[in-house]
């Protein structure tokens, strides 16, 4: 184990340290401020720390609140741009989801996807084969790592064999590839770890309110402690707004070139169910049939799917969206056309998410046309803004940051060479090796809860056997229909910054996603007072972060 290796659990990265982090904000002097940790910042913020910057990082909400951990849970190159003919998009894509597949394996899981030809449908066998073809060859052309597995032509007859429950009638076979699972918010988390454990301090519920300025030029920002209500200066030499769909309201000047507004925010909503009411096996693209748009049906975990998303534009709260009946009828009509014996009623959903992607305007496009690139530029008055993209880019889109900072020669002896932070994340490790180290450590797991816990936290699963000998308890689930066990609520609060309840369910862990609506004040009353013990809440904290939880749990169902 490396030195580093061994620093993430040594970091002082929690609640119990919140204070003495904003303390050194204030009192240093950084090369680089970043505003926004949801994962365009969060990649910036690593992409420094691995060229030896000092970094400082601030987001007004918790890590990953926005667009970061409401997006479809995917790793992938996004094979419906090639028809709208954006293969550079796509090789970005697919060679960065490769990458993370190889050194975040625990994280990053293949799943097969099935692209069907239907009778008098958009897409012929031609269309699907010529777009599987060009995704493969995009995805390992010149690149390092490789795609799990080339795509396959299959017969109606083995469609049928694969996915029985999808719909029959003009069903002319289709193909399977690949792409990947992945928990956006964990992911997220992740990378901040990953600076933060090089130097780099990083806080959430700070606001930036506004910049400091020495001759018209940018030189710190200004910020307000949203938990203490007390403010503060931060100073650095150059100041990044990450901030996604909040990016024009930090802005105070465009270049020429740039529209103002330059954001489009655009709605997205998912759908959760059990796997047994939707009936799918895998991941399936269809089309609405109400405007032809396509979206997907996902499998997540052995007992779960995803369906979505919508992509409507948005002018309301872009803190709060929230899914309402339109949005979930326009999913459910068309699921329910593809797989005819699907259960999805009201009554059977899960659970539910809104999020907001932060697109780059473009005239005359419509919301499902306009364009995931990422766009980077500075300000006259020297702030660098970077917006737009694709979650899966994100490494990606913060070298090609450095690549404007270093023509500005803002610091010395930072230039790398492309790909250089394409390392193996800290936190990784091979299945095989937690399976050793549990059988080791003499403590029994279900399966179900082992596989979990490999699958959500790698290496930090060893830290959780750990939190389990101290307490025999901790091993137990919250709740009894699902793999999420108390040492690992404890792991999070104790080794990444976890203020709330709602932070623990919405984005540390996928309780929100799993545990249903129903059970959902059941579900965080126990996480609740783990959550008091360690941090030694009163009754009327506890009572304030249920509540908190429960009252946005029944705003994603209000429909209902």
């Amino acid at each position: 184990m490396t030195k580093l290796e061994e620093k993430i659990f040594d970091l002082g990265w929690n609640y119990k340290n919140r204070d003495r982090i904003i303390k050194r904000l204030q009192e240093k002097k950084y090369d680089i401020i970043v505003i926004g940790a949801g994962i365009t910042g969060a990649g910036v913020a690593r992409e420094a720390a691995l060229r030896d910057l000092k970094i400082a990082c601030v987001d007004m909400q918790d890590f990953a609140t926005g667009t970061s951990s409401r997006s479809s849970k995917l790793a992938h190159g996004g094979i419906r741009y090639l028809g709208h003919g954006e293969m550079d998009l796509v090789k970005e894509s697919t060679t960065e989801r490769n990458w993370m597949l190889a050194h975040l394996p625990h994280l990053v899981r293949p799943i097969p996807f099935l692209f069907v030809e239907l009778e008098g449908g958009k897409y012929k066998k031609r269309d699907i084969v010529g777009a599987c073809k060009i995704y493969d060859f995009l995805s390992d052309n010149e690149s390092e790592f490789k795609t799990y597995k080339k795509h396959k032509w299959y017969k109606p007859e083995e469609i049928f064999e694969m996915e029985p429950e999808f719909i029959r009638e003009g069903n002319k076979g289709g193909a399977v590839y690949y792409d990947n699972n992945v928990d956006d918010a964990r992911l997220t988390i992740e990378i901040l770890k990953e600076a933060v454990v090089r130097g780099a301090d990083i806080i959430n519920y700070c606001k930036a309110t506004g910049y400091m300025k020495d001759n018209g030029k940018i030189s710190g920002v200004k910020c307000k402690d949203l938990e203490n209500d007390g403010e503060f200066e931060m100073k650095g030499t150059l100041i990044v707004n990450a901030t996604g769909v909040w990016t024009d309201e930090l802005l105070e000047s465009y270049p020429e070139e740039i529209p103002k507004p330059l954001i489009r925010p655009t709605k997205g909503v998912h759908l959760q169910f059990k796997r047994e009411h939707v009936k799918n096996n895998m991941a399936t693209i269809i089309r609405s049939i109400a405007d032809d748009r396509a979206f997907f049906v996902l499998p997540r975990n052995k007992n779960y799917t995803i369906i979505g998303t919508t992509d409507t534009d948005y002018k309301d709260n872009l803190a709060n969206p929230f899914c309402n009946k339109d949005d979930a009828d326009y999913l459910i009509t068309s699921v329910k056309h593809y797989f005819p014996n699907a259960e999805l009623d009201y009554n059977n959903i899960l659970s539910t998410y809104a999020g907001i992607r932060p697109l780059v305007m473009q005239k005359g496009k419509s919301e499902s046309e306009v364009s995931r690139k990422h766009i980077i530029f500075f300000s006259d008055d020297g702030l660098l803004t970077i917006t737009g993209g694709k979650l899966t880019a994100w490494r990606n889109m913060a070298e090609d940051l450095f690549k404007k900072v270093e023509e500005r020669n803002f610091f010395p002896n930072i230039k790398r060479e492309d790909g250089y932070s394409k390392q193996k994340f800290l936190v990784s490790i091979d299945e095989e090796r937690w399976l050793k180290e549990l059988k080791n450590s003499g403590i029994k797991l279900d399966n179900d809860i082992s596989a979990h816990l490999y699958q959500q936290y790698g290496r930090g699963a060893l830290q959780i056997l750990e939190i389990i000998k101290e307490d025999e308890s901790f091993k137990e689930r919250i709740m009894k229909e699902n793999d999420f066990i108390k040492a690992e609520i404890i792991y999070c609060l104790r080794y990444e910054l976890t203020q709330h309840l709602i932070d623990i369910f919405c984005r540390r862990t996928e309780m929100s996603l799993w545990i249903s609506h129903k059970r959902a004040f059941e579900a965080a009353k126990k996480v609740a007072d783990l959550m008091a013990k360690e941090y030694n809440w009163n009754e009327e904290r506890k009572t304030q972060e249920i509540n908190t939880y429960v009252d946005y749990v029944k705003k994603t169902v209000s429909f209902i």
